[in-house]
């Protein structure tokens, strides 16, 4: 069985305003989709990166981009979201989607769902937050990717931004029972 393992980076509005379309009010606009597909046995075996041009958070917010060191050149420099995630789909196949958050499944879905984009053809998703939490901390509650990499003793090598934490993220279930992990999931 292969995998996609994947995560995003997205801007939000510097002000209160919220974007609204098709009956979504856009809390944070996708500006980075970065994935790995795996094997059963967490080898990776390819990798997508891409930038996304905002279409209404065109300015970075600040908080944003102390986090990831994305700047408003990259994001002018990106390529539309309907592109981007339609060639993101058809990379993924019917691939499930494991990701560090429910979250990410949410601006997803979100995002397609502003742009006039169907969300019933989007892969199974499962969130590694909960594997984590149910294996090793049993605190019922998130942790962020970093604590998990702390926990396991996994230096992480590279910045922070989508790409490389699907990579990191790849190195924390490394170390879960993903097989009984889906079996508790499915519970």
């Amino acid at each position: 069985m292969e995998y996609v393992v994947m995560d995003l980076e997205w801007n939000q509005s510097s002000t209160r305003y919220r974007a609204e379309r098709n009956g979504i009010r856009l809390s944070g606009e996708i500006i980075q989709i970065g994935a790995v597909r795996v094997d059963g046995d967490m080898q990776i075996l390819e990798q997508y990166c891409q930038i996304v041009k905002p279409e209404c958070y065109q300015k970075m917010n600040r908080d944003v981009t102390e986090l990831n060191d994305i700047t408003d050149e990259m994001i002018a420099g990106g390529r539309p979201f309907g592109e981007v995630i339609r060639e993101f789909l058809d990379w993924c196949g019917d691939r499930p989607f494991l990701t560090w958050s429910e979250n990410d499944i949410i601006m997803i879905e979100d995002n397609m769902l502003f742009h006039g984009l169907a969300i019933d053809g989007l892969p199974r998703c499962y969130d590694m937050q909960i594997l984590f939490d149910d294996q090793i901390t049993q605190e019922d509650r998130s942790f962020a990717l970093s604590y998990a990499m702390w926990k396991f003793g996994i230096k992480p090598q590279r910045s922070h931004d989508a790409l490389n934490d699907a990579i990191n993220t790849v190195e924390v279930i490394r170390r879960l029972d993903l097989s009984q992990g889906f079996e508790d999931y499915e519970i």
